[in-house]
């Protein structure tokens, strides 16, 4: 399986639904938004596949955060950061 396998509505859907770290905030840990997004497609899904896809949505602008996950914050555009 690659980055490429892993459908980006699918993705996002999973960031969505993640709830967010605090209440004044819409950051979303990458380690909840990984389990949401293997509990949503019912198999496990290797941290560096995890990673690349979020780097690879990163680049097109379709998700903000920490692209090496040291932080481990998403939000999407449009939601303040």
């Amino acid at each position: 399986m690659k980055a490429a396998d892993l459908d980006d509505d699918v993705f996002l859907a999973a960031v969505r639904a993640t709830g967010p770290m605090g209440s004044a905030v819409a950051w979303r840990s990458r380690w909840a938004v990984h389990e949401t997004l293997q509990a949503r497609l019912g198999i496990e899904i290797p941290e560096k596949l995890f990673m690349a896809k979020a780097r690879k949505l990163m680049l097109r602008k379709k998700l903000f955060g920490c692209p090496c996950g040291c932080r481990g914050d998403y939000y999407l555009p449009g939601e303040p950061g």
